[in-house]
């Protein structure tokens, strides 16, 4: 197997570590703190900078049916739902597709954030990045979900991981990246290992039974050489997790790369009387703790309990108790507004209703409390500890650590 040699920090052209938005306001950070995992496509696409001077063309998306995708060789080839080749497009902002062929790119799962053009024009400002392309293609993963991590990102929003969860299939995409691409996905993954995952179920391209098969073509290579190539003409490549139906698909893989929460997963101690006892283990003086899946990502068969951005961070909010600490007080007495004052990190977080705290009442103020996480480093990171306590590792027999960030 060919081994990853990026590494964080090699590119000096662009910051290590977090994504800052320059100019952000009040109204941006709360829409960006409250909008994770940020829209994305229904579909599969190409993410296109311009390679014009001054790289003022930043992430455009050409859109495509998934049938589309005869992978990387054929990327010129795709015709888009504007109706309009990939090549001519690519080549009206200054890109030529066709260098892309004989280029080295990993297939990375896209699960949370990193699937969304918003997010990856943030990442990967045309500035910075002139004529960068990426095949982000929409997958369908069997035998996992889309999860919560016991972390709180540095502009507010809790972020995403996967969890094993049997009989569950979870529609995400894979970003096919070129090393210069990936070294830069490294520097702002903090708090995430890059791991190749093995033994997986993953349909590539999936596309309704009436789809165009791809058997003609002899199935593509997934980028590392390791992966299966399956053609659809197999017919019975599983349900769409958006909509239910059988689908084919373009390949099937049993391998990609994945950014993995250090931690796994929050197992939060929920209020659930009718939860499975697979779901969950006993803690905190009977509370049933479970992880809790991001409701915005479709998936069939979901088994774990699911809530929304807004949602689940007003659960951690009713969870934490209001009993850490800033270390840049505001009011100067060592206790920050509505945040208590005990301090504890060791403290266990406290049982919560996700339905109840969806309600408009239990929302109130949520507002200040992000803008107070995202402002104050110190009372992030002690939420962070707390909640470190209640991380569920993640466990997958066939997981190799590639790369720690």
């Amino acid at each position: 197997m060919t081994r990853l040699h990026a590494v964080p920090g090699t590119n000096s052209r662009v910051a290590v570590d977090n994504v800052v938005v320059p100019g952000e306001t009040v109204e941006m950070k709360l829409a960006r703190a409250k909008g994770y995992p940020y829209p994305r496509p229904n579909t599969s696409f190409l993410f296109i900078n311009s390679d014009t001077a001054g790289g003022e063309g930043q992430g455009e998306v050409f859109l495509f049916d998934n049938e589309q995708w005869r992978g990387q060789q054929h990327m010129p080839h795709i015709r888009g739902r504007c109706g309009t080749q990939a090549a001519d497009f690519a080549v009206a902002r200054g890109v030529d597709l066709s260098r892309l062929a004989g280029q080295k790119m990993w297939p990375v799962l896209a699960i949370g954030s990193n699937a969304g053009p918003e997010q990856l024009r943030r990442k990967y400002p045309a500035a910075d990045f002139p004529g960068a392309v990426i095949a982000v293609i929409q997958i369908q993963l069997h035998g996992f979900d889309v999860v919560y991590t016991p972390y709180l990102a540095s502009y507010g929003s809790c972020t995403a991981t996967l969890e094993a969860s049997p009989g569950t299939c979870v529609s995400i995409f894979i970003t096919y990246l070129t090393e210069p691409l990936m070294e830069r996905m490294h520097a702002t993954e903090g708090g995430y290992n890059l791991t190749r995952l093995g033994g997986l179920h993953v349909e590539v391209a999936p596309h309704g039974g009436g789809g165009k098969s791809s058997s003609s073509n002899g199935g593509s290579s997934s980028g590392d050489g390791t992966s299966k190539g399956v053609s659809s003409s197999n017919g019975q490549s599983g349900k769409h997790a958006a909509s239910g139906g059988k689908a084919g698909a373009f390949e099937v893989v049993d391998t990609v790369y994945q950014y993995n929460h250090k931690l796994g997963c929050i197992n939060l101690p929920l209020r659930l009387p009718g939860s499975s006892q697979e779901q969950r283990q006993q803690q905190d003086g009977g509370a049933e703790c479970s992880p809790v899946a991001i409701a915005e990502i479709p998936a069939v068969g979901r088994a774990f309990p699911a809530a929304t951005q807004p949602q689940m961070l007003a659960a951690l909010r009713e969870a934490l108790g209001g009993s850490v600490n800033s270390s840049n007080n505001d009011n100067g007495n060592g206790q920050g507004e509505g945040e208590g004052g005990d301090g504890d990190v060791t403290a266990p977080l406290q049982p919560i209703d996700l339905d109840a705290v969806g309600m408009p009442e239990a929302q109130a103020g949520l507002d200040q409390w992000i803008l107070r996480m995202v402002g104050d480093q110190g009372l992030r990171q002690a939420v962070c500890e707390r909640l470190a306590g209640h991380a569920r590792p993640f466990t997958h027999s066939q997981s190799e650590l590639m790369v720690t960030l």
